[in-house]
């Protein structure tokens, strides 16, 4: 345990030498909302067609069932029974769901009547075990769904199974000692990204056309980019978390969607949330701040050369983009004080009881935190005050931010316990957990090797589905021939 906890106690000595005066009076979370100058200039408009509306007006017009379409999904994911993609495949829950789709009135059919898609196991459904990709859970099984899962069975979706994770969703490969390594579908020999590697995978492969991911420092994006979806972070508090495990005490924890286009991650948040007015997908006139000093920095040059690249085709589509300034490289580290802190309380008990059930590795990390003082673990919460500031500050008068989601590419399978840009995967999807505000990955490109590349788009808090129509026009902008 040595190492990780002499790594924490340099975090809280740096904490300790660090001016945290630039934030005064009492800790309070709001989620970054911005002073943009574009508010009022969208228009209503009608659902754009994407793979889930295609599917349910192929289904309305008898032009195909929801057997079968839950039955190519379940092929799928049989030819790939050893990518480590599921904990749970209930093939046959999901045909007798889709049987009994198909014998819907279409006048009682909801948004998602006879669509196929996938939960990852930290959430849970009814009936199956809520592992968390690990032997510490292997028993908890959920005696109901969680809020999320019983909204998308009210909308007619039938529910595949659960797919897998980074062990406790605590880390961005996916790479489980206990579940196995998520095979990505679209760079063999990497990793697929985590902690929603089985999820993204699952849609990467046509395995469902979405999947409920959670996300945590980046636990939806992460896997988006490594795979080459789409994969969405919505505002703090706007998706219900009841039937969750936790990875935090903090209010970092959050539910949304992976897809392969932003329509039908749309139709997704729709339907966890309260519908809204479709808003048009237009990047004319749109602010975009390239926050360079943190966020653009330090960069695999393959990577940079992708997302500039993208970037570029957003300006050519009508959009403005600006440098904003946003330094927080300083600080973000420093918040894993309070991470570990909590990640102790949450699992001690647990590892108390059952520590040989925990990797070695996580074990180590989790322990790590109960070394931390309490002063310290104020500090930390200072600091992160400050990362909200300086974010919100950068936020006034764009509409959204852009960045590479990733600033390396996915790492080899092989080296995820001596590649040292394993450390650096979260480095640009955690500063918006702790600020609340939505986030999304969009698929950018792929490097000379072909290694998937993703661009991430922030908006302002509460304002998520102004940012899934931003990030609409932009998935049109860099597609290819666009």
């Amino acid at each position: 345990m040595n190492a990780e906890v002499d790594r924490l106690q340099d975090l809280a000595r740096r904490l300790r030498e660090l001016p945290l005066q630039e934030t005064t009076g009492a800790l309070t979370f709001t989620p970054v909302r911005g002073n943009s100058r574009y508010s009022d200039y969208y228009r209503a408009r009608p659902l754009t067609s994407g793979s889930i509306a295609e599917a349910r007006a192929a289904m309305d017009a008898g032009e195909v069932t929801a057997a079968e379409l839950t039955e190519r999904a379940l092929a799928t994911a049989e030819e790939h029974a050893d990518d480590a993609i599921f904990v749970h495949l209930t093939a046959s829950e999901a045909r007798a769901r889709a049987a009994e789709a198909d014998r819907t009135d279409p006048a009682d059919r909801g948004p998602l009547h006879g669509i196929p898609v996938t939960i990852k196991n930290n959430i849970d459904v009814a009936g199956l075990a809520t592992t968390c990709g690990s032997p510490v859970f292997a028993d908890r099984v959920a005696t109901a769904d969680a809020a999320v899962v019983e909204t998308l069975r009210e909308a007619g979706a039938v529910i595949l199974g659960t797919t897998n994770l980074h062990e406790m969703a605590f880390g961005s490969t996916s790479v489980n000692p206990h579940t196995g390594a998520v095979a990505n579908p679209r760079a063999p020999g990497h990793v697929a990204g985590g902690s929603s590697g089985g999820s993204a995978a699952a849609v990467a492969l046509g395995i469902g056309f979405a999947s409920l991911g959670t996300d945590a420092a980046g636990s939806i994006r992460m896997p988006a980019s490594c795979c080459g979806v789409v994969g969405f972070k919505p505002t703090h508090g706007t998706v219900p978390l009841r039937g969750l495990v936790p990875t935090s005490m903090s209010h970092v924890d959050h539910i949304g969607p992976l897809a392969t286009s932003v329509a039908d991650a749309r139709l997704l948040f729709d339907v966890l949330t309260e519908p809204g007015s479709a808003l048009a997908a237009t990047l004319d006139g749109v602010v975009v701040g390239l926050p360079e000093a943190y966020f653009w920095a330090d960069l695999d040059r393959e990577v940079e050369a992708v997302c500039r690249a993208a970037v570029s085709s957003m300006e050519a589509s009508g959009a403005r983009v600006t440098p904003v300034a946003c330094d927080i490289g300083e600080l973000m580290p420093l918040l894993g004080v309070a991470m570990f802190a909590e990640a102790t309380v949450l699992h001690g008990p647990h590892i108390a009881a059952n520590p040989d059930r925990y990797s070695p590795a996580l074990r180590e990390r989790l322990l790590a935190g109960g070394t931390v003082l309490g002063q310290d673990y104020v500090r930390a919460l200072r600091a992160r005050q400050i990362v909200v500031d300086r974010i919100g500050a950068a936020m006034q008068g764009v509409d959204l931010l852009a960045m590479p989601t990733m600033s390396v590419p996915p790492v080899r399978i092989a080296d995820v316990d001596t590649d040292p840009r394993v450390a650096l995967m979260a480095r640009h999807t955690s500063p918006f957990n702790q600020t609340g505000q939505p986030a999304i990955s969009l698929p950018a490109g792929t490097t000379p090797g072909g290694l998937p590349v993703g661009l991430q788009l922030v908006g302002h808090a509460y304002g998520d589905r102004r940012l899934l129509a931003l990030a609409e026009a932009a998935e049109a902008a860099l597609a290819p021939g666009a």
